[in-house]
Formats: structure tokens, sequence, C-alpha cells
């Protein structure tokens, strides 16, 4: 069929194929197309979540790395060498806490430049998504001969509306709404360009100065672990890359030694650094074959959550074995598809789904930031493949030739495109402050030990916007539902001591020391409690055992008052 896209066959194209020949008008109308269709991408990325600009800081994580991030209290070269040369809250990130410097030194804690930050990273992202399946397309022959104008506006329009499509989904709200993830966006700001980088010089490979685009590629990946290292992947994503064009060899993974070596390195220290806790509530219950099932269901969340994005959350509930039988099966029959399809000479399908596989892959080895087993922000990088899956669909679609098919797509795309958007928007809303995002969980979701976390959140927020009586209230109905969770009866104890009721506070901090397994501050905490209420023994031993555990206020205390208390063991 003339004008016919087909993504998965063709010659490879240099770059230099894609500028009009000799004898042809040096104005390639192409040119200004992808010019417009860039600026209309990253302007509707951006106008999506520009609500986003009027939000405040939530307390989870966003204290962490930035408004109580101690190398930002008294901002100077040497705080930022230490964060530059140092690990901080388990991985070791310090392009990400850069940009937080840099949003620091522009903006102080003003939450605004923060969350600017993050709109323009995901506008520039949408962007790179859009001009990846450019080159991907190109790559693959779709794109035709320099004067198939019809070929390249449909390259256009497909990954065009493709991006548009990834930047509005209402799953991106975590990742834009949420300064505490800008890891997801950073990573993604510098791996997009990194697969191009490698795309371009993979189609000069042998040519001069074809070397600058690998090292490009390198230095771009590097950047993008040191944002987070999910990134670990990117090298297998360069080897499904080199499959799907049909170039893998020997010297083909040979080229690739740095990016390996750079990625073990930095896989192998973040394990190292992974803390030592308990598993979370949301897998506790799971043992037997449930733990070979399970990282199925993980893989399989995020394409469920792209298909029906409905009753997103910051935190998910625990899985039964039907679910993850569901996400055994949703995995096997979507690879058994996809090789299938690859055995008859369709690779892209494949190619897209193993790239969507191998990102989620970090996240489930626990490299990923967090203890969550899903997140609505995994998606952010891992469904990157799969729209541009999309976009090389749409845009056969359009080159077809057919006006009816062009329409429908046009129309098929323009209503998914406002259909997510009505999503997205109120979805970015719930993150305004951190009383509206843990107030929408509550109220949302039903009042369950999957969501304890939630109710203490929302009580920490309630005490911050002195609301005591409704802390209280959120931090007691959360105790009802866990009455042995650690963080629950801290705060609540630590309410009620402020709010004047000591002995509760007291009966708190009691039962927080026999579940807590860090138990040190509860110990602190329960002397101070104690004391105030005239039990100067229970007070001592409590001081003694917090300051054996390691609490340095207890022990300051201690050798103040001439009180020895050191022992070998507690």
């Amino acid at each position: 069929m003339a004008g016919a896209i087909d993504p998965l066959r063709g010659p490879c194209l240099h770059w230099a194929d894609m500028r009009p020949p000799k004898g042809v008008s040096g104005r390639d109308p192409s040119r200004w197309l992808m010019t417009a269709a860039v600026l209309t991408v990253a302007a509707v990325s951006f106008l999506a979540f520009r609500g986003t600009l009027g939000h405040e800081f939530v307390s989870w994580d966003d204290d962490v790395y930035v408004y109580e991030n101690p190398a930002f209290t008294n901002l100077s070269s040497a705080r930022v060498a230490w964060l530059l040369s140092s690990f901080y809250y388990y991985a070791y990130i310090p392009v990400t806490l850069l940009s937080h410097t840099a949003d620091v030194l522009v903006g102080g804690m003003d939450p605004r430049q923060h969350h600017l930050t993050n709109v323009l990273l995901h506008a520039a992202n949408s962007a790179w998504v859009l001009l990846l399946g450019w080159v991907l397309l190109s790559r693959s022959g779709a794109v035709g001969p320099a004067g198939s104008a019809r070929s390249r506006a449909s390259a256009i329009a497909g990954m065009g509306i493709a991006a548009v499509l990834f930047a509005v989904h209402p799953l991106r709200a975590e990742s834009v709404a949420w300064v505490s993830d800008r890891k997801d966006l950073l990573c993604a700001f510098f791996s997009l360009p990194a697969a191009i980088a490698y795309l371009v010089y993979s189609s000069r490979r042998g040519k001069a100065r074809a070397g600058r685009w690998l090292a490009a590629s390198f230095a771009l990946f590097v950047l993008a672990i040191l944002s987070k290292s999910t990134a670990v992947a990117f090298p297998l994503v360069l080897v499904i890359l080199d499959w799907w064009r049909g170039r893998d060899g020997a010297g083909r993974l040979r080229e690739k030694l740095p990016f390996v070596l750079v990625a073990a390195a930095i896989a192998a220290l973040s394990l190292a650094l992974a803390p030592h806790t308990t598993p979370s509530y949301s897998v506790s219950h799971i043992s037997g074959v449930e733990w070979l099932l399970f990282p199925f269901y993980s893989l399989a969340f995020p394409l469920y959550k792209t298909l029906l994005p409905l009753h997103l959350s910051p935190i998910y509930p625990r899985v039964g074995s039907e679910g993850m039988w569901l996400g055994l099966a949703a995995v096997a029959i979507v690879t058994g598809g996809a090789a299938l399809l690859a055995r008859r000479g369709r690779r892209a399908p494949l190619a897209a789904w193993l790239v969507y596989l191998v990102f989620l892959l970090p996240n489930i080895a626990g490299l990923g930031s967090g203890a969550q087993p899903v997140a609505d922000r995994y998606s952010y990088l891992s469904t990157i493949s799969l729209y541009l899956l999309l976009g090389a669909g749409i845009a056969a679609a359009w080159g077809s030739g057919a006006v009816a098919r062009r329409g429908a797509a046009a129309i098929g795309g323009g209503a998914l495109i406002v259909l997510l958007l009505g999503l997205a928007i109120p979805q970015a809303s719930q993150w305004r402050s951190s009383v509206s995002l843990w107030e929408f969980v509550v109220t949302t979701f039903p009042a369950t030990r999957d969501y304890t976390d939630a109710y203490v959140n929302l009580g920490v927020a309630y005490e911050q916007a002195g609301r005591r009586a409704d802390a209280l209230r959120v931090l007691e109905k959360a105790f009802s539902t866990d009455p042995a969770n650690a963080k629950v009866l801290h705060n609540l104890g630590m309410i009620s001591y402020l709010d004047g009721n000591r002995q509760r506070a007291l009966e708190c901090f009691r039962r927080e020391t026999e579940v807590d397994s860090h138990p040190a501050q509860a110990y602190f905490n329960r002397a101070l409690a104690a004391e105030s209420l005239g039990l100067h023994d229970e007070a001592l031993a409590s001081m003694v055992q917090a300051a054996r555990l390691g609490s340095k206020d207890a022990q300051e205390a201690l050798n103040s008052r001439g009180i020895p208390w050191e022992r070998a063991t507690p």
C-alpha cells in the first residue's frame, strides 16, 4: 500500500538520509512540523500539570530530600561536596541531590521553584519521547526516502500523539506532583537522549566521529544512573535495541562493557546499602510459592493501571494469590504473543515488552527507592516503550492513505487525550498538600492495615497544621485497626504527650518498646513520659536502656548526671 508505514522492517537509514537529496528544495517541511510537534507536546505536558506549581511540600520524603535535608540548612560548598560524594538515604543519587541544591539556590524553600523544575523536566521528557520515536522509525525504515513527505508527517503525527498520551496519563501525576520523585524525572531526562545517541551511533558505526555518539550515550547513561539506580537496566535496553534491528553480535556486546561495569557497580552498592528491615505489611503475608508469583504481579501492575487508570493511590493494599496468578497469566500471555510475532519477523512488540520488563526489574530487586512493591511512579520510565509501540501503530494508520483511518486515529487519539487529562488533573491536585493527599487516601479506601501509613501520615499532617484533635482522632483510628504498629504507637504517644495525656503517652511508648525493632527512641520517650508521672525507677531504667541502644540524647542526659550506663551488651 502506497505510503504505508511498517515500523518492523526496512532499510536502516543514516542521520544524513533524513535530509532532502540534491535537487530537492532545501526547505524540508517535516523539520517545521517536527519543531511544532515538539513544542506542542512540551506545552501540553506543562499545561496538564501547571496546577502543581501552587502545591506545598508533602511530609512524605520531601522533608528528607529537601526542607529538612541537613545539607540545605546552611548551604555551603562543603555541604554540596558532601552531597555529591556521599550516600544519602540508602542511595547514591548525586545528580538528583544536585538538582535539589540548584532549586534551593534559586528559590530557597519556596515549593513553587521545586515543583516548577518537576513540571519542566516532565515537559522535556515528553518531547524526548517524541524524538526517540522519530529516531526509532527512521532507523527501522518506516520513515521513507527523503522525498516521502507523507511517511515523515505520519511518523511525527503518530509519535506526537503517543508522546502526549504518555505526558497526560494520570499515572504521571505522582512523579510530577511529588517533589521527591525528582529521581524518576531526571533518570528519564538522561536515559531517553542516551538511547537516541546510541541509535545514531549504531547507524553510523564504523564511520568518522561515530564514537562521539557512543561517548555521548555513555555520559548520559552515567547521569541517569546517578539520578536513580533504576537505570542499571539501560545496558540491557541497548542489547534489546540491537536485537530489534538485527545487529546483535560479540562486537556489539564488547562496546557495552563500560555501561555494564558502571551498572554492576551501582547495583552492588545499592543492594549493600539497602536497609535490612522487616517486609512491609503489603508483602508480609506472602509465603511459599507466592514469593515466586508476586514478582509477576509487580510486573503486570503498571500495565494494568496504564490500561485502566482508576483508583490510583500513593499506597496500594496487599494482594491475594488470585491477583498474583492473574499477574503471571498476563505476563505469560503478552510475552508469548510478542514472541510469536517475533518469530514471524515482527520484533518490535517483543522488544517494547522486554524494555518494559527490564526497567521494572530493578524495583523488584530492591534497587528502586522505597519499600513499596508497586507504585505509580514505577510506570514512568518502564511504559515509555509501550507508548512508542503505540505511536508506531498510529503512524502506520495515519500513513495508510485512507482518510477514514487517518480520521479515526486523530479522533480516537484526541478523545483519549481529553479523557486522560480529565483524570490526570484531579489526580495531581490530590498532592497539593500533606493533608489533602492523605485525606484523599483515608476517605477513598477502607480503614484496614493496608492503609496504616496513610493514617499515620495524615495524623502527622494534622498536627503540623495545628489540628491536634483531628490528629488524635485519626491516630486512634489507626490504632484500632493496627494496634501493634510501631509508627502508630510512636505518633499517638507523641501527640498524646503534647496534648497533656501523659498516661496515654506512656502506655503507647511501653507498647512501642515491645514491638519496635529499633526501640532506642521509644525507650527515651518512655523515660520522659514516666518521669513526668513521677515513675522515677521506670524512667531511669528506660533512659539507661535507651542509652545502651545508641540514643545520643539518653547518653548525654545520663552523662550530665554522672549516671553510668555503659555495658558490653544491652
